[in-house]
């Protein structure tokens, strides 16, 4: 599993800009998406900050399919973590 370079870690944020983790990894992007408060994983959601960083990964054909996947916010969770599991 590539992880990303130094400094270019997905720092997880909650709408007000707080931190609330940061991932160097997909297993790591996984995890903050099952536990990370749900205003944190709606606001990546919401603004496509996923598929930039999973592209960066190398990971350009997971990145594509989560681009064109419609994400309820009611399921965003479930929705994300089968996706990024599928790659």
């Amino acid at each position: 599993m590539a992880d990303a370079p130094a400094g270019k870690e997905f720092i997880f944020k909650l709408p007000n800009g707080t931190v609330v983790g940061r991932a160097k990894n997909l297993e790591e992007l996984i995890y903050l998406i099952k536990t990370a408060p749900i205003d944190a994983v709606l606001y990546h959601t919401k603004g496509k900050h996923f598929s930039p960083w999973l592209e960066m990964l190398g990971l350009k054909n997971l990145a594509d399919k989560l681009a064109k996947t419609e994400i309820n916010d009611k399921t965003a969770r479930l929705t994300l973590v089968r996706l990024l599991r599928s790659k």
